[in-house]
């Protein structure tokens, strides 16, 4: 059974008190005397932060998301903040999907330096780069180890559709912290030590040789991004794009009406 608190609870303040800490009117009201001080607006903030640091945190009602919502967009600066953290303590994924709404690529350029596996489970080195651009519909395939490039022309549907794909269902806008990458990081962690080694002051050196994987993005919003990775082999999504680009220029054949071909 809980134990139950001790004192009056202030509903401004959101405390547990003494009841001299409350007057005979605010022992009704639930305000203590420090806080029935405050201003009209005063009382009134810290109502809703109290109220917001005590949300339910359960499922949440019709009334309960809306008055959430309403306290999102609020014109005092601490309330507003602290109902951001709330809602995306609720919903974790609400921030990212209204910024997909808001992001069109103009123009991307994507580099592979990196191992891939192709269809019958093998390794190979990729070291390609792919072009998309929305405005010329043209994308573009180059070979960097024999210096050759493809293009083709997508009909305007074509090309909005793979790079609605891009942003929505690869959430290339997130790549940076997704996979740990912000544009400045180089991809390389501190050395560590084991236990009861000596740690030793040994100068970080720069990555030589291509990343494994770079993207560079340009909105139609005007913004930019740039990821650089030199970690290795390709995460799931960049592979993912690597091999929806390659299909354009590659596709794949169907084994059996290639063998009924050759009777």
């Amino acid at each position: 059974m809980a134990k139950k608190k001790q004192g009056h609870y202030c509903k401004i303040c959101g405390e547990y008190k003494a009841n001299e800490k409350f007057s005979g009117k605010g022992h009704a009201a639930h305000i203590c005397k420090a806080c029935s001080k405050l201003s009209a607006a005063e009382k009134a903030e810290r109502q809703t932060i109290n109220r917001l640091l005590n949300f339910n945190m359960g499922r949440l009602s019709t009334s309960e998301k809306s008055w959430l919502e309403n306290r999102v967009h609020d014109r005092r600066p601490e309330v507003a903040e602290l109902a951001r953290a709330v809602y995306n303590a609720h919903f974790p994924f609400a921030e990212r999907n209204a910024r997909k709404k808001q992001l069109y690529i103009l123009h991307l350029d994507f580099e592979v330096h990196a191992e891939a596996f192709d269809e019958y489970g093998d390794e190979y080195l990729v070291n390609r780069r792919f072009t998309a651009d929305r405005h010329s519909h043209i994308l573009t395939m180059a070979d960097l180890d024999t210096d050759t490039e493809q293009a083709i022309t997508l009909e305007t549907k074509q090309m909005n559709t793979l790079l609605k794909r891009i942003v929505h269902s690869l959430e290339i806008f997130m790549w940076a912290e997704d996979y740990g990458l912000l544009p400045e990081d180089s991809g390389f962690e501190e050395d560590s030590f084991d236990e009861g080694f000596e740690e030793m002051d040994i100068p970080e050196e720069p990555p030589t040789g291509p990343p494994s994987w770079r993207v560079q993005v340009d909105y139609t919003d005007h913004t930019a991004q740039e990821i650089v990775s030199y970690q290795g082999c390709l995460p799931d999504r960049p592979e993912e794009l690597y091999f929806a680009l390659l299909e354009y220029f590659e596709p794949e054949t169907d084994d059996f009406e290639d063998e009924s071909l050759s009777f």
